[in-house]
């Protein structure tokens, strides 16, 4: 674990009472979260953007949508593979067919062991979008990828209140950073509304 840079008394300060203590424990916030404590300034922030940078690390993203809130890891972007599973989550969440025609083969596989399996692009698509409910914020936590293969976890809630927990693995069609995924396995848990 890596020790906060010296950002000055009242960031430091503010972020303890957070419970941050480590760069590490940094990753989980996005900039402007973080701006709105008390004692936290542009100036601390700046000192803590290029120690996560000097470490390979990054704040998180948070994207604001019309629709609903998205917040993703921020280290996407500097792996293709873990990009499209990135895209590929929104674009489900979002019903955006074109993002999701460019990212699936056409004979696509999608399955949830126990429960289904569905072939085809089309038939994917159409799935889900007739089974898509508002969702009011959808958090990936954790994407990793390796050559062919690529996995995520992460929570959406629905704004009905249900929470549903995922984790997708995912199959691409060969190893070159630009390939389209081929099929997912989906694990799912669903947690009613209280």
């Amino acid at each position: 674990m890596t020790n906060l840079p010296k950002i000055g008394k009242p960031a430091t300060s503010a972020l303890e009472a957070e419970g941050i203590t480590t760069l590490e424990q940094v990753v989980a916030y996005d900039e402007k979260t973080l701006l709105a404590l008390h004692g936290v300034g542009p100036k601390a922030i700046e000192i803590l953007r290029k120690a996560l940078a000097e470490s390979g690390l990054a704040f998180q993203t948070k994207y604001e949508n019309q629709a609903f809130t998205i917040i993703v890891p921020a280290d996407c972007d500097n792996a293709p593979k873990r990009r499209i599973m990135r895209d590929y989550t929104i674009a489900t969440a979002k019903a955006d067919r074109k993002t999701l025609e460019a990212l699936l083969v056409e004979n696509f596989v999608w399955s949830v062991p126990g429960e289904f399996e569905i072939r085809g692009r089309t038939n994917f698509m159409n799935e889900l979008f007739s089974h898509s409910e508002p969702i009011k914020s959808l958090e990936l936590e954790t994407i990793v990828s390796h050559g062919k293969l690529g996995s995520l976890n992460g929570t959406m809630i629905q704004k009905n209140g249900q929470h549903v927990y995922f984790a997708d693995v995912f199959e691409f069609e060969n190893h070159k950073k630009e390939a389209r995924i081929c099929k997912i396995i989906s694990y799912v848990i669903i947690k009613p509304s209280i």
